[in-house]
């Protein structure tokens, strides 16, 4: 975790950038096609892999079973992309691929070669990128011993922490896992692309905006933001006292309120702060929400909330632990609580602020989004992430607050490219904007 002298330090200096600014399941799945991306120490990139697969069946198998062994690969490549520092990248969650051959190695083992197409996250100027794969993902972990991890890990969570390279790991390359070198086709940056502001302000003029702060520790007992120790709360309380210094002034919800949204019967109560800020274009809304995001945590209130706020809210923004593809995995609370989530089917921005969310998050809500008249769900629908690991405590959301102030109170239009050069070196970009106005 940063301390809060860096994260003030670095506040300041994307504030300097705005004095001088001109007016995006777990991992897995295959669709058709991409959206484009900006960042500023990074690019995306497109590559094909061609790749292999052993699978222990008697039959020979069919792609229905191939299609989740080549996702459980998938995972494990990003595993390695994410952890390795010096060559950290990230993986779209997004591919198509086709099998080019099927043979048996042994009665009851089949290798299959596959041709996969998709696009990641890489330093500017990578030409090339050499991923690790696993041939068997499903024995992976058995074959690992315990040995292979760079943090203790189950087999849920193994392909997220896996090393290969760790001293005393029986796993050997071309016996459990093999390399792959791809040469990356780097994709244009967009340039100068705007959030559509004017589509953020709703019929009564008033921009609602809904800000989830979740604890760092999951199962946290206080869900108050005073005095408790907690890196989910001293980001909440960073966020409430920058947009008081920007003169919103603040309302906290009773819980009375808060029933109206979501009727706690555990005894755990959302805390809601409201924050207001009248403006020549637009009134500004805010409530910051501070509660447990975890999916295996005391989460039903998040789940209440983030299905009210997906279903009205001109902007989201989350912060707080990705769960490895799980705290915001729609599909998997829809089960889980047994509810519908439907998004607002007008114009979105949603902030992912939590580790590797361009991984898991993106694709996923772009489909949700999409419509007849909108194949890629872009249209309507803009997402800021990151692409490594994040911290808690942020300044990112700040400057989407900023803009969307600006904007509220004089009509001052800053773009995605003047929001993200503010940014720390966590692979921080905007995906959906390439069909955004450029000024």
């Amino acid at each position: 975790m940063k301390l809060i002298a860096i994260y003030l330090f670095s506040l300041l200096l994307f504030l300097l950038n705005f004095q001088n600014a001109n007016a995006q399941t777990e991992i897995g799945g295959s669709h058709d096609s991409l959206t484009e991306y900006f960042g500023t120490d990074h690019s995306e990139a497109e590559f094909t892999i061609q790749g292999q697969l052993k699978v222990n069946q008697t039959k020979e198998p069919t792609r229905e079973q191939v299609d989740p062994m080549i996702r459980q690969q998938m995972r494990y490549m990003l595993g390695l992309m994410r952890s390795r520092e010096a060559f950290s990248a990230a993986l779209y969650p997004k591919w198509t691929f086709s099998t080019t051959a099927v043979r048996a190695l042994a009665p009851s083992q089949w290798l299959v070669k596959y041709a996969l197409k998709t696009k990641g996250l890489f330093n500017t100027g990578t030409t090339e990128y050499t991923f690790n794969i696993p041939y068997n993902p499903s024995t992976l972990f058995r074959d690992s011993e315990g040995k292979c991890m760079a943090k203790e890990a189950e087999e849920s969570n193994f392909w997220y922490h896996w090393e290969p390279l760790t001293p005393g790991c029986p796993l050997v390359e071309n016996t459990h896992y093999y390399q792959f070198t791809a040469q990356l086709t780097t994709l244009a940056n967009t340039t100068n692309s705007y959030p559509l502001y004017e589509k953020l302000v709703d019929a009564n003029k008033v921009i609602k905006m809904t800000m989830f702060f979740g604890f760092s520790t999951y199962n946290f007992p206080d869900w108050t933001p005073n005095g408790a120790d907690d890196w989910g709360i001293k980001g909440y309380n960073s966020q409430r006292d920058y947009l008081k210094k920007l003169g919103y002034t603040e309302t906290i919800w009773t819980p009375a309120q808060v029933g109206q949204l979501y009727q706690a019967k555990d005894g755990y109560v959302p805390y809601i702060v409201e924050l207001n800020l009248p403006g020549q274009l637009a009134n500004v809304r805010i409530r910051l929400v501070l509660l447990d995001s975890g999916y295996n945590a005391n989460s039903k209130a998040f789940h209440a909330l983030l299905k009210e706020a997906l279903a009205l809210e001109s902007v989201v923004i989350y912060n707080g632990h990705s769960g490895i593809g799980h705290n915001l995995d729609l599909a998997a609370i829809e089960k889980l609580r047994g509810i519908k989530i439907a998004m607002n089917p007008n114009y979105q921005i949603l902030f992912l602020g939590s580790c590797v969310p361009y991984s898991y998050y993106t694709d996923m809500f772009f489909s949700r989004k999409k419509s007849a008249l909108d194949i890629n769900g872009t249209l309507n629908l803009d997402i800021m992430s990151y692409g490594k690991e994040s911290t808690f405590m942020n300044q990112e959301d700040a400057t989407l607050t900023m803009a969307i102030t600006r904007y509220s109170q004089n009509g001052t239009r800053t773009s995605y490219q003047t929001m993200i050069r503010a940014s720390p070196n966590y692979f921080f970009g905007v995906n959906g904007d390439e069909d955004n106005p450029v000024q």
